[in-house]
Protein backbone atom coordinates (compact mmCIF):
# COMPACT_ATOMS: atom_id res chain seq x y z
CA UNK A 1 0.00 0.00 0.00
CA UNK A 2 0.93 3.60 -0.75
CA UNK A 3 1.52 6.09 2.38
CA UNK A 4 -1.29 8.31 1.59
CA UNK A 5 -3.56 4.71 1.36
CA UNK A 6 -1.99 3.38 4.58
CA UNK A 7 -3.13 6.99 6.31
CA UNK A 8 -6.61 7.50 4.54
CA UNK A 9 -7.21 3.73 6.68
CA UNK A 10 -5.82 4.28 9.52
CA UNK A 11 -7.96 7.76 9.60
CA UNK A 12 -11.30 5.82 8.63
CA UNK A 13 -10.19 3.19 11.73
CA UNK A 14 -9.87 6.10 14.00
CA UNK A 15 -13.34 7.26 13.02
CA UNK A 16 -14.71 4.12 13.79
CA UNK A 17 -13.38 3.99 16.53
CA UNK A 18 -14.83 6.71 18.06
CA UNK A 19 -18.27 5.66 16.53
CA UNK A 20 -17.89 2.51 18.19
CA UNK A 21 -17.27 4.69 21.63
CA UNK A 22 -20.41 6.41 21.24
CA UNK A 23 -22.37 4.34 20.88
CA UNK A 24 -20.75 2.10 23.59
CA UNK A 25 -21.83 5.37 26.05
CA UNK A 26 -25.11 5.59 24.08
CA UNK A 27 -25.95 1.90 24.84
CA UNK A 28 -24.88 1.97 28.57
CA UNK A 29 -27.13 4.82 29.42
CA UNK A 30 -29.85 3.39 27.65
CA UNK A 31 -29.52 0.43 29.54
CA UNK A 32 -29.47 2.65 32.76
CA UNK A 33 -32.26 4.07 31.89
CA UNK A 34 -34.29 0.61 31.33
CA UNK A 35 -33.25 -0.88 34.73
CA UNK A 36 -34.42 2.24 36.42
CA UNK A 37 -37.83 1.89 34.13
CA UNK A 38 -37.87 -1.87 35.41
CA UNK A 39 -37.40 -0.86 39.20
CA UNK A 40 -40.53 1.39 38.66
CA UNK A 41 -42.41 -0.95 37.35
CA UNK A 42 -41.64 -3.59 40.63
CA UNK A 43 -42.34 -0.96 42.86
CA UNK A 44 -45.75 0.59 41.33
CA UNK A 45 -48.48 0.56 43.80
CA UNK A 46 -45.48 0.31 47.29
CA UNK A 47 -45.33 3.15 49.87
CA UNK A 48 -42.43 5.13 48.60
CA UNK A 49 -39.85 6.51 50.96
CA UNK A 50 -38.25 10.04 50.76
CA UNK A 51 -34.93 11.13 49.94
CA UNK A 52 -34.10 11.95 53.65
CA UNK A 53 -36.18 9.30 54.84
CA UNK A 54 -33.23 7.20 53.12
CA UNK A 55 -30.66 9.18 54.39
CA UNK A 56 -31.34 9.38 58.00
CA UNK A 57 -31.99 5.34 57.64
CA UNK A 58 -28.91 4.68 56.75
CA UNK A 59 -26.65 7.81 58.29
CA UNK A 60 -25.50 9.11 54.93
CA UNK A 61 -24.06 12.18 55.24
CA UNK A 62 -24.92 15.37 52.98
CA UNK A 63 -23.55 18.46 52.19
CA UNK A 64 -25.09 22.23 53.00
CA UNK A 65 -24.56 24.83 50.32
CA UNK A 66 -21.46 26.53 52.39
CA UNK A 67 -19.51 23.03 51.72
CA UNK A 68 -19.16 21.60 54.92
CA UNK A 69 -20.15 18.38 56.09
CA UNK A 70 -23.61 17.89 58.17
CA UNK A 71 -25.28 14.95 59.41
CA UNK A 72 -28.66 13.96 57.64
Amino acid sequence: MTRSTEKSVERAIGKKRVQLKVLRDEIEDLSDYLDVLEARARDTGKVRVSHDDVKKRYRVKSHNRNGRRIAA
